[in-house]
């Protein structure tokens, strides 16, 4: 199966319990959602500014501020600060990649819709966001309490429309979610990480200063290691292949040594800006990995806004 199934993702609704986003701390009323912020209150203190990006509510432009920078600009008050969960994930053709279990992209999808069940079921605002293989490179889904918002982001995953052969940089949808997501927010980048621009822990850290960020990376166990198979052939997009000699010991231990110092980056920029980081593989169950990896940030505090969180395995 190189897409996601829409079945397959409406089924992970019932693998979903194990999973908890939700916070421990209780909350005012049952419509407010269990994901805690560090913001609270009712809507009628101002909090911040931001600029404004399509489909936010025109009715909170704040004027002055507008008129100020000439670009629109949007006023944030505590009660938007908080409860939104947004799920982000990688679309690029580089996930359509799998050597045991199943590819990276169905792993990915199905992460998606665990965590966006999860938050659904405890009453949260839903939001998604996609870089890659979507109409224009990228796809924002405001955060919302209504199911609609779950179903449209596992349509989406399910997409088989070919949009676009080329790369999308995590760290350019980074720089475009620092403004879109909003302040509070629990977001969780689900991606293979295999491609760390210089700028990834300058675009995650700007994204962090007002949301909680939790980095899944899925990656395949071919990822870290090629086993001595003779010729490989990796097929591509239309008539593209590559050979690959696994017998050669060098080129075994370059792949091997190359890996390591990406995992190595990763969990670095992970650690220095305190942010969760959960690893999931293709070969393995990816609903009780995912419930083990955040059940383990949540012992470590890996949720709070700000808090150095360490990794999970």
């Amino acid at each position: 199966m190189l897409y996601p199934d829409f079945e397959d993702l409406l089924h992970m609704g019932y693998r979903a319990g194990k999973l908890d986003v939700a916070a421990r701390r209780p909350v005012l009323s049952i419509v407010s959602g269990d994901h805690v912020s560090p913001f609270r209150g009712r809507g009628l203190e101002f909090e911040e500014v931001r600029e404004y990006v399509h489909g936010d509510d025109v009715r909170n432009i704040d004027w002055r501020v507008t008129a100020r920078t000439g670009r629109p600009h949007l006023k944030l008050f505590a009660e938007e600060r908080e409860r939104s969960v947004l799920i982000c994930t990688d679309l690029n053709p580089t996930m359509r990649f799998g050597t045991r279990g199943t590819f990276k992209s169905i792993q990915a999808a199905r992460a998606a819709a665990l965590l966006g069940w999860s938050a659904s079921r405890d009453n949260n605002r839903i939001g998604g966001s996609f870089f890659g293989n979507v109409s224009g490179g990228m796809m924002f889904i405001d955060p919302a309490r209504s199911r609609k918002s779950l179903w449209r982001m596992l349509k989406q995953l399910c997409d088989q429309a070919e949009y676009s052969e080329e790369r999308v940089a995590l760290e350019d949808h980074l720089r475009y979610l620092a403004k879109a997501t909003p302040s509070g927010a629990l977001v969780f980048i689900i991606s293979d990480f295999m491609v760390q621009r210089d700028d990834l822990k300058k675009q995650l850290s700007r994204l962090h200063r007002h949301a909680d960020v939790v980095l899944v990376a899925v990656n395949d166990p071919a990822d870290a290691f090629l086993p001595s198979a003779g010729a490989l052939i990796f097929t591509g997009r239309g008539d593209e292949k590559l050979t690959v000699n696994t017998a050669d010991r060098k080129g075994a231990e370059g792949w091997a040594r190359l890996w390591q110092e990406n995992r190595s980056h990763l969990r670095n920029v992970a650690t220095a800006l305190g942010l969760g980081l959960i690893e999931l593989s293709t070969d393995r169950d990816v609903a009780l990995d995912l419930a083990s990896g955040v059940r383990s940030l949540r012992r470590r505090g890996g949720f709070g806004h700000g808090r150095p969180a360490r990794t999970a395995s």
